[in-house]
């Protein structure tokens, strides 16, 4: 099975784990990859990044633009970036951008329209990112588990928002869960889990920052009405990604916001749940004590994963990025090497 690598300077294809590093092909330019996913019920897999959003059908070899609009948010800004992909069962495609806007294709990516109810959530004019007050990220988009029509969205930062017709209207729950929206992973119809981090507490002290928080591994019984926090006490709070598999939890955190990465000035760490949160355990890594895991899945059986740094604002020339798999006696190993961040991977 091949491996799909998504790093912040662009899209890599691995025929196998373990590999060498000269082994990985670039198979897509397109700068930072916010998302890399497939689905059981959609044709090939889809990449999200700063410079758009790709399909590819043929295993990742080659990849078409789906055309995503981005079109100038400021004039100081730029280009928006995408920074979620979905498909739905009943074949509609969804896409997620800066600022943030919510785009929806029902022709398999030729034509896209923007869900203008998202423009109208209340709590809008409190959203803000690390970067800008104004760079919003719409970074987590999903369907409940059995309920196409029925959207979960996650804005960094922003809140949790959610849909019960396709994305036409919304209903605001940001009161029901810290501001920084990283990842959401619906576990069933009622049960997800979520991933929160943390801007700068210093932006508190200049009046900005409406999204300070306390980061942290949030779980919901109640489909979004309520959340309860899992990983209580924990230091290492700032978590970008949650995983699920045979009965485990993971997730690996960091003491810091990514502002003080940059200069190594952080710890991170890797934790399991067998329980399913009741109780984590600390287990050892080989990216310790920087690099912090972003990204996980399932290869031929094997639990894997990749790393980086992700620091802010620019990323550092003298960072690797680290694909590991969990072995049978629950040690891991790192098993290949790329040259920039890993933040996203995915079978195909």
């Amino acid at each position: 099975m091949a491996l799909l690598i998504g790093t912040d300077d662009g899209l890599y294809r691995v025929k196998d784990v373990p590999f060498d590093r000269d082994e990985a092909e670039q198979v897509l330019d397109c700068d930072v990859v916010t998302a890399v996913e497939s689905w059981d019920h959609a044709e090939g897999a889809f990449v999200a990044s700063s410079t758009g959003a790709y399909r590819s059908r043929d295993g990742g070899r080659t990849w078409e633009e789906l055309g995503v609009p981005l079109g100038d948010r400021f004039w100081h800004a730029g280009e928006s970036e995408v920074w979620s992909i979905l498909a739905t069962a009943d074949g509609a495609l969804y896409a997620g951008t800066n600022d943030p806007y919510l785009f929806r294709s029902v022709d398999d990516g030729e034509t896209w329209s923007e869900l203008k109810g998202f423009r109208d959530l209340p709590s809008r004019g409190h959203w803000e990112s690390p970067i800008d007050p104004h760079y919003a990220r719409l970074r987590a988009l999903e369907v409940v588990p059995g309920r196409p029509e029925q959207l979960i969205a996650g804005v960094e930062a922003g809140g949790i928002h959610l849909s019960s017709d396709g994305g036409q209207t919304w209903v605001d729950r940001r009161d029901t869960i810290v501001d920084d929206v990283h990842q959401i992973r619906p576990i069933s119809e009622d049960v997800w889990l979520a991933t929160t981090g943390y801007l700068d507490h210093n932006l508190e002290n200049l009046g900005l920052g409406h999204a300070v928080g306390e980061g942290g591994l949030y779980r919901t019984t109640d489909g979004g009405e309520s959340w309860t926090r899992l990983d209580r006490g924990n230091d290492f709070s700032y978590i970008r990604c949650v995983f699920v598999h045979d009965g485990t939890v993971f997730f690996c955190g960091g003491e810091e916001a990514p502002p003080a990465w940059v200069n190594d000035d952080h710890e991170v760490a890797l934790f399991e749940s067998t329980n399913f949160g009741r109780d984590f355990e600390r287990v050892s890594f080989p990216g310790e004590p920087h690099e912090i895991i972003e990204t996980w899945a399932v290869h031929d059986g094997d639990v894997i994963c990749g790393s980086g740094l992700f620091d802010v604002p620019e990323q550092r020339d003298d960072v690797e990025g680290r694909i590991m798999r969990r072995t049978d006696g629950g040690e891991y190993e790192t098993v290949g090497r790329v040259g920039a961040n890993v933040s996203r991977i995915e079978v195909v």
